[in-house]
């Protein structure tokens, strides 16, 4: 299917482009970090902007230049690691302006990333003899919370705090830190985006009916090898702490399935996958318990 711009795009029903699916901040050679892009005839929204987010959309067919929202579903790093490339990129090359919505705190990260793009003021002029062009001229902010509803590029959206962040005497402040899980009313096709959560009543509660539901996943057991891994000497009491804590705010396969089932969607497309090649027959077998519907562990560049 083409990307905006291409001569076939109007004729292109709304898809679901998953620019990057790995789980979490490390680094991997298979897999780019969380980026999805939701496109349809005349217009796409990129949902977050992992590290390497410019260079997917290129691989994937997509001009970035007329990409015009962005939506962060909330502040960690591999969801966010693009975001300075893609701004500074589009101020060199003089792209048009961007709105970026995000939950609180999204205004804080931006004003950041412009103020380091003033040396690019002075190195980067428009034209010889033109009037410098402040960074900040061409980004937006809105920044969005739990219950809000709103229109995007004709788009009808609505957002739900998700339970990601830590609980009880840890929790951040949710005034000033909410994670999102978010529904988007494309033409003909309604997709909810779960981001990264644990089990969420709201989270089902947005996604009642929907066609497709994009979710994150993850594998409790190897996550725990893998701090296993890097923290050998660790007391057993840590290790159960770690895995308790993947439990309560991400998705195992059979809570992902619950999630799915409870909430009737049509389809399931897993990204942000935290599944090792080795461990995916038993997180399968695992999903199955709880969703037997039709579903799909999504690639890098995959459009579904």
């Amino acid at each position: 299917m083409a990307g905006p711009g291409r001569a076939d795009a109007r004729e292109a029903p709304p898809e679901i482009v998953t620019l990057g699916t790995m789980a979490g901040p490390m680094a991997n050679p298979l897999r780019g970090q969380p980026a999805t892009l939701l496109h349809w005839a005349g217009g796409m929204i990129l949902v977050d902007a992992g590290d390497g987010t410019v260079e997917q959309m290129a691989r994937a067919g997509f001009d970035s230049v007329p990409l015009k929202t962005v939506v962060i579903t909330h502040i960690h790093a591999d969801h966010i690691g693009g975001l300075f490339a893609l701004l500074s990129r589009r101020y060199q090359l003089m792209d048009p302006p961007i709105t970026i919505y995000g939950p609180p705190g999204t205004q804080a990260l931006v004003a950041g990333l412009v103020a380091a793009m003033e040396p690019l003021k002075l190195t980067s002029p428009a034209l010889p003899g033109a009037p410098l062009r402040p960074p900040a001229d061409g980004v937006k902010v809105v920044e969005i919370g739990d219950g809000a509803e709103l229109t995007i590029e004709g788009v009808s959206v609505r957002a739900v705090a998700n339970k990601h962040y830590l609980t009880d005497s840890n929790a951040p402040d949710s005034a000033q830190a909410q994670s999102l899980s978010l529904r988007f009313e494309l033409p003909g096709r309604s997709v909810v985006l779960t981001g990264d959560t644990g089990p969420s009543e709201p989270v089902i509660a947005l996604a009642r009916g929907a066609d497709v539901l994009v979710s994150s996943i993850l594998d409790l057991d190897a996550a725990v090898a893998a701090i296993r891994a890097s923290r050998p000497n660790a007391p057993a009491a840590f290790y159960n702490a770690a895995r308790a804590h993947f439990a309560q705010h991400h998705l195992s396969p059979e809570a992902a399935g619950q999630l799915a089932q409870s909430a009737g969607v049509k389809r399931v497309v897993f990204t942000h996958i935290g599944i090792t090649p080795d461990r995916m027959k038993a997180a399968k077998a695992e999903l199955k318990k709880t969703w037997k519907g039709p579903v799909v562990f999504a690639h890098d560049l995959g459009r579904y």
